[in-house]
């Protein structure tokens, strides 16, 4: 397939049915694609988008520790928004993993991550959902390390970007972005942008599945861009404000003002 940098084309000869491999711009070489995530339903949506995509993976790694908050962030509407992301992811993407090979790790950027990325030798990846990683992570990519930001980041960096457009009340910039990694948080080249529009009775549970479709068709885009050449990241317009954890006490509020702006909203 194209999208895959190679296409195969059958000609009939006088020795019978031949098959002639066409290259794309990178020839014999097979790039190397591994992502570093975390293992939850709207990241193995991610992953097997990319595999129906046709896009080969080498490997997916996922971390199991998370970066504590020091003040309570939950639970608030996280069952709510597991039970549509189960309900709407999978209708027609697979939830197993079956066709890609995983590994787990405590931290993306232990020794033990450090082994398996000096294993796979990595040409291109993606972080999504991971904690912040170290240089010797984006080092370890011989070309281009990607992130999925749920959020504006020249307006939003750092965690929880959507809830605080929401306390903001800036409706206009909740989206998400795909920028390349680098030593600094959320501040590198943009590899493609999109804003949500918001509608008439959508809740604030579903903004992580609206989101993280639209950040999975910008990362196909973008990984399509780089097999053909074509990846041309753009900088930023300016560095945004970082944002950590929005406090539960905090975040209790952006629900009811969520869904009250969106059902006020024209059908």
């Amino acid at each position: 397939m194209l999208d895959r940098c190679a296409s195969r084309r059958k000609l009939e000869g006088n020795f019978g049915q031949v098959e002639i491999l066409i290259k794309g711009i990178h020839g014999d070489i097979v790039k190397k694609l591994v992502i570093l995530s975390t293992d939850t339903l709207h990241h193995r949506y991610f992953v097997n988008r990319i595999l129906d995509a046709g896009i080969e993976i080498t490997a997916v790694i996922f971390e199991t520790t998370h970066v504590e908050s020091p003040f309570h962030t939950g639970p608030c509407f996280e069952e709510e928004e597991n039970a549509f992301e189960e309900e709407n992811f999978f209708k027609d993407v697979r939830k197993d993993l079956d066709r890609v090979q995983v590994d787990t790790v405590e931290s993306v950027n232990d020794d033990e991550c450090k082994v398996l990325l000096q294993k796979y030798q990595p040409d291109y990846g993606c972080l999504f959902g991971t904690g912040k990683v170290k240089p010797h992570v984006i080092e370890a990519y011989k070309d281009v390390l990607l992130n999925v930001h749920r959020g504006i980041p020249h307006r939003y960096r750092g965690v929880d970007s959507d809830l605080w457009a929401i306390y903001h009340r800036d409706w206009d910039n909740i989206g998400t972005a795909i920028h390349k990694v680098d030593v600094t948080l959320d501040t590198g080249k943009f590899a493609g942008m999109e804003w949500l529009k918001l509608k008439k009775g959508m809740k604030i549970w579903q903004l992580r599945y609206y989101t993280t479709v639209i950040g999975t068709d910008i990362m196909i885009k973008a990984f399509k861009d780089y097999l053909a050449g074509d990846l041309k990241p753009t900088p930023q317009e300016k560095v945004g404000r970082y944002y950590s954890f929005m406090p539960l006490c905090l975040k209790e509020t952006m629900v009811p003002k969520f869904n009250k702006y969106c059902e006020k909203l024209d059908a």
